[in-house]
């Protein structure tokens, strides 16, 4: 199966018309993101301001130490819950929060509250534990053991906190670097999918004997509140919108396509796929109802534009899941999730586009491109696609990203040779050397791309890759606000 592209040439008015629907968003996303910001930081404002104003203030600086350590663990709790909250609302893949941050943005402010959050948890407990045992005039090493049976049994749902408390603990450790390279993604996002259970597991206790949830119906309406936006988001966004949509489209597959030795396309038919909401750039989280693949699902970019009849990703074999894709069969059927990404045209604001990409990376860029193509949104000569690989039987799609820089009369280069340490272009000793010295990525950059700072940038690849072709983009006069990229770590 092939794509079959009617092109528009790119005139000044529909090229205007794309730069313009760029401003526009780009303006929404600064007064969206300057909002979602401000509601964050507000709500964190409100937690402890009605913690102070309710004789926190005194419990903190005028009370005896047992009092002191209690406050402390009270208002770290309220602090660390409403972080939790946040964090979940970053991980419910929520439009409006997709669109102005990104996805992969989105996750990594949700993993970096979470550095902030367990730490605030273990101080809530810890001090808690403290303040509960000095006030009980309980001495000795053991003091804090014997308070905590003492809480854990006395009823009050303790118990469950400290459930949630462990899960919060396991979730942070497998969220470390290291930890993480040794999981597997399916391993590793079964563990997280226990957040929710962590946050259930942690309310009760505040219900029934925490004051600040219930200190007045103020109080008691602002974390209701907060509770059900929370829940209807994950329930509506991570469930219920995924379900109906696969439901709805009927998503097939159609045929299986090598594209490289261990790259596979895998093509799919559905209905009304006109309807679905996603743009070229975009992933979605695929499941594939066969046996090994159904039980998790994995996030692709679609690797051409849509066209409202088919919808293809391209895989290249990097681990078990990946790799029985290639034994899928015609008529299996898909569940998804998504589409999901900011990595799209649609913030292009410079008539000059930089495409760049490297291994499976060029599966969302020559999407990009065909959108472009397809639609007329670039004149002739402006789009400039840079393509690295290793070598030449990497260059996957590399047919079909000839054809579409040819139709739209643009530019592509491709870049094929061993990796350099400290580069991440490929040897070239017609630009890599000035007199026998090195000559900087940036400089050799803008040697293949002329009037380099005057292009939008996209680029996807390795995250190594990325943060060198990112250098060179800044360094090479590309504003950081022109620079797009995605990132698929977890």
């Amino acid at each position: 199966m092939s794509t079959t592209i009617a092109p528009h040439r790119g005139t000044p008015s529909r090229v205007r018309r794309a730069l313009r629907a760029g401003a526009d968003f780009r303006r929404w996303q600064a007064r969206t993101g300057d909002l979602l910001e401000s509601l964050a930081i507000a709500s964190l404002l409100a937690v402890m301001a009605q913690f102070l104003l309710g004789g926190g203030s005194h419990d903190l600086v005028a009370g005896p130490s047992s009092t002191t350590l209690i406050a402390v663990g009270r208002l770290t709790g309220l602090v660390a819950m409403d972080l939790l909250l946040i964090q979940l609302l970053l991980a419910a893949r929520v439009p409006w929060i997709d669109r102005v941050y990104g996805m992969d943005r989105a996750l990594k402010a949700h993993r970096i509250l979470g550095r902030i959050t367990v730490p605030l948890v273990l101080v809530h407990v810890g001090a808690i534990v403290l303040g509960y045992a000095a006030r009980d005039e309980l001495h000795g090493p053991f003091a804090p053991v014997v308070e905590s049976f003492r809480l854990l049994t006395g009823g009050s749902d303790l118990l469950f906190a400290f459930i949630a408390t462990a899960l919060l603990v396991v979730i942070a450790v497998t969220s470390v670097s290291i930890a993480r390279r040794r999981l597997s993604y399916e391993w590793w996002h079964l563990v997280h999918l226990t957040s929710y259970a962590a946050v259930v597991l942690a309310v009760p206790h505040e219900l029934s004997i925490g004051s600040e949830f219930t200190a007045s119906q103020w109080v008691r309406t602002y974390w209701w509140t907060l509770f059900v936006l929370v829940a209807a988001s994950v329930l509506w966004w991570r469930l219920l919108v995924p379900v109906a949509r696969s439901l709805r489209h009927q998503l097939r597959v159609t045929d299986l396509v090598e594209e490289a030795p261990g790259v596979w396309s895998v093509w799919m038919k559905g209905r009304h796929l006109d309807k679905l909401p996603v743009r070229a750039g975009q992933y979605l989280n695929w499941r594939f109802v066969s046996p090994r693949l159904l039980a998790t699902a994995h996030p692709w970019s679609i690797s051409s534009a849509p066209d409202g009849r088919h919808l293809r990703i391209t895989v290249r074999e990097l681990g078990d899941h990946s790799s029985r894709l290639a034994h899928l069969r015609p008529g299996t059927r898909v569940l998804f999730e998504g589409p999901y990404g900011a990595f799209t045209s649609r913030q292009r604001v410079r008539r000059r586009v930089l495409l760049l990409a490297a291994g499976i990376g060029v599966t969302p860029v020559r999407s990009i491109l065909e959108e472009l193509v397809r639609h007329g949104h670039a004149g002739p000569g402006d789009v400039t696609v840079v393509y690295r690989a290793n070598d030449v039987s990497q260059l996957a799609l590399r047919d079909e990203l000839e054809h579409l820089t040819n139709v739209g009369g643009h530019k592509l280069l491709l870049l094929v040779g061993p990796p350099v340490n400290g580069s991440w272009l490929p040897p070239d000793h017609s630009l890599g050397h000035s007199g026998g010295q090195p000559v900087p990525d940036a400089e050799r950059l803008a040697e293949l791309v002329p009037d380099l700072r005057r292009h939008e940038a996209y680029l996807c690849g390795p995250g190594g890759w990325m943060n060198l072709v990112h250098r060179s983009l800044l360094e090479g006069g590309i504003p950081k606000s022109h620079i797009h990229d995605e990132r698929f770590s977890w």
